[in-house]
């Protein structure tokens, strides 16, 4: 009569059998790293030189922006004093030599405003539109609504409707939304489009609730550019 075996009796694992495909392994690896030992160096070399490289470049990235920053605050200063012709002649500077740094924006959008202020607006609309303007950022709305003033400027004004309306289309707030869509109503007034106009304010009043207090002032402005309308 054979004997059973236990319930909780667990077979024993092949232990010796293990250590050896263990053993097999470190010296597969070991026997390999031997023949291929350029190729470690060589790879731990190109390894340290990568971490050498980002460290450089974020070194770099560092003393540049701080570089700009310091430039931009000068520049700022310069104005504040009414310096502004030479403050032109530091934005030019300041853009051909940090022309690719994150602030570099910021420099367009100065010199294209200084530009503006000094009734020089045919060149501000040459800075702004040599930009790829994203209306979707900040800086880009901004760079916006000064493209459409300097069209103004210089009597362009079917460029600044569509440039307003583009605005309008894209803006996240509501208060962006009725500045762009109101001076866009107000080119269309210059170039005579009167129904145009009324489309536009009509459209402003849709950005309102119907008790808020900030519809008056539209409304009002709707009801004039009716009647020349009905004029």
């Amino acid at each position: 009569m054979s004997k059973s075996r236990h319930p909780g009796a667990r077979r024993v694992p092949h232990s010796h059998e293990e250590e050896d495909a263990f053993l097999a392994k470190v010296l597969a690896i070991s026997t390999w790293a031997r023949f291929n030992t350029e190729a470690l160096v060589l790879a731990g070399v190109i390894l340290a030189l990568f971490i050498a490289g980002g460290f450089y470049y974020w070194n770099f990235t560092q003393d540049r922006d701080q570089t700009t920053l310091t430039q931009l605050e000068v520049i700022h200063n310069t104005i504040t004093l009414g310096a502004r012709e030479d403050a032109k002649a530091l934005l030019r500077t300041f853009l051909e030599q940090f022309g690719a740094s994150p602030h570099a924006r910021e420099g367009v959008l100065l010199l294209a405003r200084l530009n503006l202020e000094t009734n020089a607006a045919p060149v501000a609309v040459s800075i702004l539109e040599d930009e790829s303007l994203s209306l979707r950022t900040p800086l880009g709305l901004q760079a916006g609504f000064l493209l459409a003033r300097a069209y103004e400027e210089t009597g362009r004004w079917s460029d600044a409707e569509d440039t307003y309306l583009r605005i309008a289309d894209r803006a996240p707030l509501g208060f962006q939304i009725r500045d762009a869509l109101n001076s866009a109503a107000q080119s269309r007034m210059r170039q005579l489009d009167i129904v145009g106009a009324v489309e536009l304010y009509e459209r402003i009043l849709e950005t309102f609730e119907e008790d808020d207090p900030g519809r008056g002032i539209f409304e009002m402005r709707l009801a004039e550019v009716r009647e020349i309308v009905s004029d």
